[in-house]
């Protein structure tokens, strides 16, 4: 082998190498460069968090196959393999990321039906489920320290942040949600700095809510004149 082949190849293994390397730094998050952050806690939940178009538990048990096709196809990894079930069924977590309003990529593989082709405009008015908070974990409750963190990151203006101690505007603040316009995204439980577990945590429906917003809703022709359609004299 000439020296230059054995040079191209040398700086190939080298290229890979470091492609490897910093796949690996990329899948460890870390803060500054310096401290390894940790990944919010999986809350236990009541009922599990759908995907939107999946219209709810007996809606989704009819037709999922457990194929995972949608869990392998969601970019922001919140579907996963449902955990404690006979039946793998796909369902959201929010450990590792939240449900961006911009993606349908789980509507567009479901080959079962299970999850109906949506558009982002129809993905908006889903609510999957809605954001509780747990003031046992919220750090602005309990450690009285200033957090605005899930009402600035909500994609759908859901959080409000209202004073911890009334008449004290310069204290902390803890976040109230608003249901109507709360889709059980996920981003405030990914998100929220505290730990082990997050302060607000998404609890899903048992069968999906559908919003219909006043500009989606087909108009009414006006009705015409009285005098309309009359023969003039």
């Amino acid at each position: 082998m000439n020296q230059s082949r054995r040079s191209f190849l040398v700086s190939c293994a080298a290229a890979g190498a470091a492609v490897a390397t910093g796949a690996a730094a990329e899948e460890k998050t870390v803060d500054g460069g310096y401290a390894a952050i940790s990944a919010p806690g999986a809350p236990e939940r009541a009922h599990a968090v759908l995907p939107p178009g999946s219209g709810g538990d007996s809606a989704f048990a009819m037709r999922c196959v457990g194929c995972q096709l949608c869990v392998k196809a969601c970019p922001n990894r919140v579907l996963r393999r449902s955990r404690g079930r006979n039946f793998p069924r796909p369902e959201m977590g929010f450990e590792k990321g939240w449900c961006r309003p911009e993606c349908v990529k789980c509507s567009e593989v479901c080959p079962a039906g299970a999850i109906r082709k949506i558009g982002i405009r129809d993905k908006k008015n889903i609510r999957s489920g809605r954001a509780v908070f747990r003031s046992q974990a919220c750090i602005a409750a309990k450690d009285g320290v200033r957090c605005t963190v899930c009402a600035r990151h909500c994609p759908y203006g859901a959080i409000t942040l209202v004073e911890l101690y009334p008449g004290k505007p310069e204290g902390p603040k803890i976040p109230v949600v608003d249901e109507a316009k709360c889709t059980g995204c996920g981003a405030c439980e990914h998100l929220c700095p505290a730990r082990p577990m997050p302060g607000l945590a998404v609890e899903g429906y048992v069968q999906h809510r559908e919003t219909h917003p006043v500009e989606a809703l087909v108009s009414r022709p006006e009705p015409s004149p009285v005098w309309q359609g009359l023969r003039l004299a």
